[in-house]
Protein backbone atom coordinates (compact mmCIF):
# COMPACT_ATOMS: atom_id res chain seq x y z
CA UNK A 1 0.00 0.00 0.00
CA UNK A 2 2.61 2.16 1.13
CA UNK A 3 4.54 1.65 -2.47
CA UNK A 4 1.20 2.65 -4.31
CA UNK A 5 1.12 5.92 -2.66
CA UNK A 6 4.27 7.05 -3.31
CA UNK A 7 3.77 6.05 -6.97
CA UNK A 8 0.95 7.88 -6.82
CA UNK A 9 2.44 10.90 -5.09
CA UNK A 10 5.37 11.01 -7.72
CA UNK A 11 2.68 10.83 -10.90
CA UNK A 12 0.91 13.54 -9.37
CA UNK A 13 3.71 15.65 -9.22
CA UNK A 14 4.52 15.04 -12.48
CA UNK A 15 1.66 16.10 -13.94
CA UNK A 16 1.61 19.18 -12.39
CA UNK A 17 5.60 20.42 -13.03
CA UNK A 18 4.44 19.40 -16.88
CA UNK A 19 1.85 21.56 -16.63
CA UNK A 20 3.82 24.68 -15.33
CA UNK A 21 6.49 24.01 -17.93
CA UNK A 22 3.68 24.60 -20.39
CA UNK A 23 2.03 26.82 -19.25
CA UNK A 24 5.83 28.76 -18.48
CA UNK A 25 6.45 28.23 -22.00
CA UNK A 26 3.08 29.90 -23.27
CA UNK A 27 3.81 32.60 -21.51
CA UNK A 28 7.07 33.06 -23.47
CA UNK A 29 5.18 32.50 -26.22
CA UNK A 30 2.24 34.90 -25.96
CA UNK A 31 4.87 37.60 -25.04
CA UNK A 32 6.84 36.90 -27.89
CA UNK A 33 4.10 37.16 -30.20
CA UNK A 34 2.76 40.66 -29.15
CA UNK A 35 6.29 41.92 -29.28
CA UNK A 36 7.03 40.98 -32.82
CA UNK A 37 3.43 42.48 -33.46
CA UNK A 38 4.36 45.87 -32.16
CA UNK A 39 6.82 48.55 -34.12
CA UNK A 40 10.29 49.45 -32.87
CA UNK A 41 8.85 53.16 -32.30
CA UNK A 42 5.56 51.51 -30.25
CA UNK A 43 7.99 49.38 -28.17
CA UNK A 44 10.59 52.02 -27.20
CA UNK A 45 7.60 54.52 -26.38
CA UNK A 46 6.30 51.76 -23.92
CA UNK A 47 9.68 51.03 -23.03
CA UNK A 48 10.63 54.30 -22.11
CA UNK A 49 7.13 55.27 -20.28
CA UNK A 50 7.80 51.74 -18.18
CA UNK A 51 10.62 52.77 -17.25
CA UNK A 52 9.86 56.19 -16.04
CA UNK A 53 6.79 55.58 -14.13
CA UNK A 54 8.23 52.44 -12.08
CA UNK A 55 11.69 53.67 -12.42
CA UNK A 56 13.57 50.78 -13.63
CA UNK A 57 14.19 48.98 -16.88
CA UNK A 58 10.95 47.30 -17.68
CA UNK A 59 10.85 43.33 -18.73
CA UNK A 60 9.72 42.38 -22.12
CA UNK A 61 7.14 40.73 -20.13
CA UNK A 62 6.10 44.08 -18.40
CA UNK A 63 6.01 45.86 -21.94
CA UNK A 64 4.08 43.05 -23.45
CA UNK A 65 1.31 42.92 -20.96
CA UNK A 66 1.15 46.52 -20.92
CA UNK A 67 0.82 46.94 -24.30
CA UNK A 68 -1.71 44.34 -25.04
CA UNK A 69 -3.52 45.89 -22.36
CA UNK A 70 -3.97 49.28 -23.59
CA UNK A 71 -4.30 47.99 -27.71
CA UNK A 72 -7.11 45.82 -27.91
CA UNK A 73 -7.10 45.37 -31.92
Amino acid sequence: MRQWKIQLTVTVGSIIAFLMLIGWAGDIDYTDQIILRMSQEEYDIVRQRLAKDTGSEPSEREIARWWAEHNND
